[in-house]
Parts: C-alpha cells; structure tokens; sequence
C-alpha cells in the first residue's frame, strides 16, 4: 500500500510597515552594486527610523550606534579579527537598526552577532565560545561600575543568545550578506587625478600615497556615522578622494581637466553628490561622533566648510553640529581626532596604517616612495589611528600640547 502526501505551498505575507514601508529587498539580483542599492536610504528615512517610532531622539540613537560600534572595534581587536571583518560588522549593526529598534535589541548582543557574521563573510570565523568569552570581557570593561561587570554570566547561556541574535540579523539582512566597499573604487579615481597633475613618475608616485591614505582614512573614520547607509559605496569613494584633494591642498584648487572643467570632473561623480558624500564623511569629526573643539587646521577647515556652526548654519543641513547642552557626558573628551578613541584604524592586514586592504602594490609602492627620501611623511605608524598617520607625519603640529598627545600613540 503507497501512501501520497500532497504538499501545499506555503504563503508567507509580509507587512511593508515591518520594513519602514521600503520596497522589499531583492532576492535574485548577484549583482552586490543592486544589492547595496536596497539599503540607502533619505535623510528623512534615517530620522524616521524604528527607533525614533519607539520614541528614541535622533542624537541618542546616533550615540548608541556609536557606542556600538566601539563595542565591536574592541570585540574585533580582542578576536584578531582583521579590519575589513569589523568595517563589515559596522555596517550589517548599522542596516539592522534600519529595520528594528535599539529600544527592542540590545546594542552589544547585536554587535556580537555582527561580529560573529562578519568573521564567517570574511572567511576568518571564529568558535562561539571564543566569542561569547570575548563579549563578556569587553563588556565587562565598557560597564565597569553597571549590573553586567558585578554579576556571574554563564557563558552557554550568552552563547545561545548570540546565535538567536545572528538569525535574527540574518533575517533583518535579508540574508543579502554582500558588501561592496567603498576601498575598491579609490585607486582608480586616484589615479585620474594624479595623472592631471603631469608629474614626473616618483612624484605622481608619492602623491598617489599621499592622497589614497588621506582618502582611506576619511572613509575608515567614517564607519561609525551612518555614511554606508546614506550614499553608494562609489560615491562615498569618491567623495573620500575629493576630501583628500582639498586636504591642505594635496590638490591644487585651479587644477582642470583638458576641457576647462574643474579637477573633480575626473572622478565621474556629480558635483551635488560630491558634496554630499563630503558632508557625510566629515560627520565622523562633529558631535556626537567627536568631542572635540580644536582641529587640525587642514581637517578644521573641511569641518567648518561642510559642517558650519548653528550660526552660520545652512537650512540644507540641519543637523551638521547639535547644541552643546546635550552632548553625551560618557564620550571621550579630546583634542582633535588624533586623540579620539572613537576613530578607526584602516582595514589592513599586517597593522599598517593609511592603506586599503585592496591596494596589493601598496607596500612596494611605498618602498620606492621612500627610498630617495629620509622624510617620514607617509610612513605608516601601526600605533596610532584615523587620520593620525597623515597629521603627525606631515608636518609638525600646531602646539606643543598637540604634539605631547600624538606622541602618546607611537
């Protein structure tokens, strides 16, 4: 006797309200570009967030991402995972509370899950248990004086919790775990620039360095803001390289292509965008990101260009500094962001610091660079972070308490 089962399809209905009523993600296209495309957003989407619905002011949710990317930096680092894996982790904690609220999950289960997921997309994963030790430590140090740091954690338990946590960040995401970015797209668009200038090879050489670490650096510092989910992984390389050019002049401002347009036509990007991806980049220096009232002068003029005080403040950016009476009184204090703990260090591996984890000729590159030149301006300091490597090396700093801090980090 046979039995006959008779299967019924199963019809799974989607609320457009679950996903802040977007167009349901693609599940078909391989192209990572069309999946990137999904996840930028306005900026009145990224005010109308699922946390802001549950009550939570746009500043405050901006801190919690930024304190949970700080967990995840020092997750990462106490994993030795490299830094592509931890950039990928920024970015899946920064698309997840795009679809669920911080009042809802928990910002450092969530960041575990992202590192644990962005260890197995980066091909360097890593055994539950050592993660789940590492999150207990680093949260341990965060709360130092909070119920987590004075209680006893069973460490099979957190372990549970962060798995049920990476399936639901696997479902917030879609399952669409491809990032494209934005470091595959600078040295092209370098490369054009440098090739205006018409210099001689050792010298296009040495500028080509100095401009792709600037352009690394801005994007690395960046991965705390909510840049990725703002613009397109070219525009923001683009944009990073426009910065690098205006970056104490890397490139001369009357510089033109041969048709009579300005420099940055080069980099195929409209000029809107530019500045558009300028204005997101250099939010990583502004509140809440940074506390800091003294720049250096080449990134304090950028600053102000993009990010003007309230009183000079242009009705197009709102939000470019928020006033100080709500600033977070457990963010680090500081100087400039030479001193921040809150940048990033670039995403290589090897510990160097300024280059991209794309760029394989980097290292010969910057061999020849140096090899006629006993100046230390591009040389790569594996100890200090962000765009420190650019600062402290180029030129000496503008007060002794300056330079006191940046020796600190070597």
């Amino acid at each position: 006797m046979s039995i006959q089962v008779q299967f019924k399809p199963i019809q799974t209905v989607i609320s457009p309200q679950k996903f802040a009523n977007r167009p349901l993600l693609s599940h078909y296209t391989t192209n990572p570009l069309c999946i990137m495309a999904d996840w930028i957003f306005t900026e009145a989407e990224l005010r109308n967030s699922p946390s802001h619905r549950d009550g939570m002011k746009f500043k405050d949710e901006l801190i919690l991402r930024r304190k949970a990317c700080d967990f995840i930096e020092k997750m990462a680092k106490a994993l030795d995972l490299p830094k592509l894996a931890q950039i990928s982790a920024d970015n899946y904690l920064h698309r997840f509370y795009m679809r669920h609220s911080f009042v809802r999950y928990d910002k450092y289960t969530v960041g575990a899950a992202c590192v644990l997921l962005a260890s197995k997309v980066e091909e360097v994963p890593k055994k539950i248990g050592y993660v789940t030790r590492e999150y207990i430590a680093v949260r341990k140090d965060i709360e130092k004086d909070q119920v987590f740091a004075i209680q006893k954690h069973d460490p099979q338990q957190i372990a549970s919790k962060i798995i049920s946590m990476e399936g639901a960040l696997l479902q917030a995401l879609a399952y669409e775990l491809t990032i494209t970015h934005p470091y595959v797209f600078v040295n092209e668009r370098v490369d054009r620039v440098v090739r205006l200038l018409q210099l001689s090879d050792d010298e296009a050489k040495r500028r080509s360095t100095k401009i792709k670490q600037v352009a690394w650096s801005f994007l690395n510092d960046s991965a705390y803001t909510l840049a990725c989910l703002r613009l397109e992984s070219q525009d923001l390389a683009a944009g990073a390289v426009y910065l690098a050019g205006l970056y104490e002049n890397n490139v001369p401002e009357e510089l033109c292509t041969a048709e009579g347009a300005p420099w940055w036509e080069v980099l195929s990007t409209p000029f809107l965008t530019l500045q558009d991806a300028a204005t997101c980049l250099l939010a990583a220096y502004t509140d809440p990101y940074l506390d800091t009232q003294v720049l250096p002068s080449g990134l304090a003029k950028l600053v102000y260009m993009f990010h003007p005080p309230r009183s000079v403040e242009s009705p197009n950016h709102p939000a470019a500094l928020l006033d100080a009476s709500s600033v977070d009184s457990s963010r680090p204090s500081t100087a400039s962001p030479l001193d921040s703990s809150m940048c990033v260090t670039s995403p290589e591996c090897g510990g160097s610091q300024g280059r991209s984890p794309f760029d394989h000729d980097f290292d010969h590159e910057e061999k020849e660079c140096l090899s006629g030149d006993k100046s230390p301006l591009i040389m790569a300091d594996p100890k200090s972070r962000g765009m420190t490597s650019v600062y402290s090396r180029k030129r000496s700093m503008e007060s002794n308490e300056l330079s006191r801090r940046v020796r600190a980090f070597r």
